[in-house]
């Protein structure tokens, strides 16, 4: 029998809303008074947030409490992270699966929380696209509404670009995987 027909209908619930996310997002589960991370998620939240990995019926899984997320949340967005927030919408009863919802996705460039971000410098998306050598660049700011265009012909020019811009997340074109690599 495989894992997917094993799961309980609440693991159900979790591993279908974890497919309709980006694949790169961590997924915080409600589960009461803490957010519970499973699979794969779990395995690197654990390392990311010195939080102890367990498994229950061979599922690895980690969790934090409900009233501590923003820093946990801080930290994973500081250590480049996506993360996505899911919470119950209902109050739990005997015997009934709790509907839960995504209500917040996260990522180091798209978030407004006032008490992560530094007054002292922007907190820029950055969007990356390239044709041959020149290398185009927009940047914004959505908690200033600052935003800046550029092109530059090369990777050197490129890379000065995005140190004095210092964007907090950069994105691409899926196809452009070859931009990951730069150095």
């Amino acid at each position: 029998m495989s894992l997917e027909t094993q799961l309980t209908p609440m693991m159900a619930q979790y591993r279908r809303i974890k497919g309709e996310l980006p694949k790169d997002a961590l997924l915080l589960f409600r589960l009461g008074d803490f957010y519970e991370m499973f699979f794969e998620d779990a395995q690197v939240a654990a390392q990311l947030l010195n939080l102890t990995l367990t498994k229950r019926q061979s599922v690895p899984m980690c969790g934090l409490p409900y009233h501590a997320a923003h820093g946990y949340i801080s930290r994973l967005l500081k250590a480049g992270r996506k993360v996505a927030v899911c919470d119950q919408m209902e109050d739990a009863r005997p015997g009934k699966l709790v509907k839960r919802e995504v209500t917040q996705i996260l990522s180091p460039g798209t978030h407004f929380d006032e008490r992560m971000l530094t007054a002292e410098r922007n907190n820029y998306l950055a969007a990356l696209v390239r044709t041959g050598q020149t290398f185009g660049l927009a940047c914004v700011d959505l908690t200033t509404g600052d935003f800046k265009t550029t092109e530059v012909t090369g990777e050197a020019p490129l890379l000065t670009e995005l140190e004095r811009l210092r964007p907090a997340e950069i994105i691409y074109p899926a196809e452009a995987s070859d931009l990951r690599t730069l150095p």
